[in-house]
C-alpha cells in the first residue's frame, strides 16, 4: 500500500513539474495593450415546454384539462477581446469566459503586458500574475515608421 501512494505521489510531482517547465520554455514578449471589449456572441436558444394536467372525478364521467406554457431562452458565449501591438504584430485574441463568474485578464489599455504565441493561442500575464490563455482570431504585420 505504500509503494502504491508512493507512485501515485511521484507520478503527480511529474505532472506538476512538467507543466511548471512547459509554461516557461514560452517565448514571453513585451506588447503593449492597445484595447480590449467584452463581446456575447450568440450560440442558439433553448426552448422548454411545460404541461401541466388535471382530472376532476365527476361520479361516471372525468373532466380533464390541461395548460402548456413554453418559455425560450437566448444561449450566449461570453469572450473578452484583446488587441495586443507588439514589436513587428498586433494580434487579436478573444478569451472564453465560461461562467458568469469568470474574469478576464486584469490589464490596462494603453500600458505594456507580457504575452507568449504558440501556435493559434496568445498567453497573457495580466497585472497579477495570473496567466490567461485566448485564442488569436487576427494577426497583422505592424507598419514602419
Amino acid at each position: 500500500m505504500r509503494l502504491r501512494r508512493f507512485q501515485v505521489t511521484w507520478a503527480l510531482l511529474l505532472v506538476v513539474l512538467a507543466a511548471f517547465a512547459a509554461d516557461n520554455s514560452r517565448n514571453w514578449q513585451s506588447g503593449t495593450l492597445l484595447e480590449t471589449e467584452k463581446e456575447q456572441v450568440r450560440q442558439g436558444s433553448t426552448k422548454r415546454i411545460n404541461t401541466e394536467g388535471t382530472a376532476k372525478d365527476k361520479g361516471k364521467k372525468t373532466d380533464y384539462s390541461e395548460t402548456t406554457t413554453s418559455t425560450t431562452t437566448e444561449d450566449y458565449d461570453t469572450f473578452q477581446v484583446y488587441t495586443i501591438q507588439g514589436d513587428t504584430q498586433t494580434y487579436v485574441a478573444r478569451e472564453r469566459l465560461l461562467f458568469p463568474w469568470s474574469k478576464p485578464a486584469s490589464l490596462t489599455v494603453g500600458e505594456k503586458v507580457k504575452y507568449a504565441v504558440a501556435k493559434n493561442t496568445l498567453y497573457l500575464l495580466d497585472d497579477n500574475g495570473k496567466q490567461h490563455k485566448a485564442g488569436i482570431s487576427k494577426v497583422s504585420v505592424n507598419s514602419a515608421h
